[in-house]
């Protein structure tokens, strides 16, 4: 069973290495899809509670990139380096994390699994 939040974010950056208008300063309204998967408890029938769940993402992944300057801390902010990121953040403290969704635009996305 997969249970999912949908999260925004602002965030500004430049690709620094690639020849075209993104090499220039913009930024982006994000979507971000958490998905955690896993057996609901027993008890509390649920997987993890929603709120939990926002807590931890909007402490451990979203502050730190929320109205900020990528290239402050990402050299290259592609979306696949900026999933990774946020993998990265997330992983030790959701157990059962099985999927980031993050929309650049509503056209344009990227999923990563962990792999």
């Amino acid at each position: 069973m997969d249970l999912c939040v949908e999260f925004n974010f602002s965030a500004g950056h430049s690709l620094p290495d690639y020849n075209g208008p993104c090499c220039r300063f913009h930024g982006h309204n994000y979507k971000l899809v958490v998905t955690v998967g896993g057996k609901p408890d027993p008890k509390s029938g649920m997987i993890i509670d929603f709120e939990e769940l926002r807590r931890i993402v909007t402490e451990e992944a979203l502050k730190p990139v929320d109205h900020q300057n990528l290239n402050d801390f990402l050299p290259n902010p592609t979306a696949e380096n900026i999933i990774t990121f946020l993998w990265a953040k997330l992983r030790m403290s959701l157990p059962g994390l099985k999927e980031l969704k993050l929309y650049e635009t509503p056209e344009y996305w990227i999923v990563y699994r962990g792999d």
